[in-house]
């Protein structure tokens, strides 16, 4: 954010459109450690597409992205792919 109007507007948005925070368990950030570990090399994995890709598999949600480069090699992901 670039200031506290913009922090505003992003916070009335989320609220209305009834976004769910889901917080960092150890479950998750287990499973982002190895999905980094396992694709890093491969599919060049970083921690923010691990931690993203770790929440969707852990609770069962569907991914919607834009990119799905890193995340097309994890099995037990649902990936819904938009392009904008």
């Amino acid at each position: 954010m670039r200031n506290k109007d913009e922090l505003r507007a992003l916070k009335r948005a989320l609220k209305q459109w009834r976004v769910k925070t889901i917080y960092m368990s150890e479950e998750i950030s287990a499973l982002a450690l190895f999905y980094v570990e396992e694709y890093f090399l491969s599919h060049s994995m970083q921690l923010a597409d691990a931690l993203i890709g770790a929440t969707c598999a852990t609770h069962g949600m569907t991914l919607y992205t834009a990119n799905d480069k890193h995340y097309k090699v994890i099995k037990e992901l649902d990936i819904f792919v938009f392009r904008p």
